[in-house]
């Protein structure tokens, strides 16, 4: 009786150990897979969770150094006349009609724009606004065939996206996914690839850095930091990320120039001394031409 009761104490002891390792590795595989979940989340309804700003300069850089830009190869014509606005680049073209200005718009513009359409090889589309805008600021054409138009309202502007191949739109201003509706898109700029949009968007008065990607329909903010106005978006031609210029009220650093990095999803400042020169070469040669 003494060697079954020893042999049972055995056996109950060595079932205990088992047991308990058994309910360890649960346990880790759980958090492991929490883990993975919150990775997953940081992406929920298509928004990053905003990154807070390094005051650190960004890694390998602290100077204005255009050779890494990536500009776009084609040039647009832009024919202006009284009665209309043709941008055209390749064979895609934009034709805005211009109009007077009618009931409560009569006091803001004496004229507007009353119709836009688009002709490329996919075929012709209106560019359907609920609100006439006063004018066209831009245009900017992606390499996967999404064509970027810049409108200009009484206060603030927006920005519609056209599929030259589907022929859907969107307005980056209002998309569904955000919490309200934005005044004014800054400046903008297409990725090397043609598939995601960089933008500064906000109210008057205030401007925060953001993605658009047209191939998953996704925006992204990238940044609780309000950088006031965000004059220029260039990318950078590796497509790694992207440059953007920020007008702040700070009399002593009145501009700065930001780097954001897809791998790290981080902002960095780059600079606060850009020269004038430094600053109109963002702003002329590789941003999409200005119509107005």
């Amino acid at each position: 009786m003494n060697k079954i009761a020893s042999f049972s104490i055995i056996l109950l002891a060595l079932t205990s150990i088992l047991g308990c390792n058994n309910n360890a590795d649960v346990k880790v595989a759980t958090n492991q897979s929490n883990v993975s979940q919150n990775n997953v989340s940081q992406s929920k309804n298509g928004n990053s969770i905003p990154q807070k700003v390094k005051d650190n300069e960004a890694v390998g850089r602290n100077s204005f150094d255009s050779s890494i830009y990536y500009a776009s190869e084609n040039n647009p014509t832009i024919k202006n006349s009284d009665n209309q606005i043709v941008w055209k680049e390749g064979n895609v073209v934009l034709t805005a009609a211009i109009s007077k200005a009618e009931g409560e718009q009569v006091s803001q513009s004496n004229t507007v724009i009353s119709s836009i359409t688009v002709e490329s090889s996919n075929g012709k589309y209106i560019i359907d606004l609920d609100k006439k805008p006063l004018g066209i600021q831009s245009v900017g054409l992606s390499k996967n065939n999404q064509l970027a138009v810049h409108v200009r309202d009484h206060e603030g502007s927006r920005l519609i996206l056209l599929s030259l191949s589907s022929g859907k739109q969107i307005v980056l201003n209002d998309l569904p996914n955000k919490e309200a509706f934005s005044e004014k898109i800054d400046s903008y700029n297409w990725s090397p690839d043609g598939n995601t949009i960089a933008f500064g968007i906000g109210d008057i008065g205030s401007s925060y850095i953001a993605l658009y990607n047209t191939e998953d329909k996704t925006f992204s903010n990238l940044s609780e930091k309000d950088f006031t106005l965000i004059t220029s978006v260039v990318w950078h031609k590796d497509g790694q990320g992207f440059d953007f210029l920020s007008q702040t009220d700070d009399t002593k650093n009145p501009v700065i120039l930001y780097q954001y990095t897809l791998k790290d999803n981080s902002i960095s400042k780059v600079t606060d001394n850009l020269t004038e020169n430094e600053q109109a070469t963002l702003t002329t040669k590789f941003l999409p031409v200005k119509i107005e």
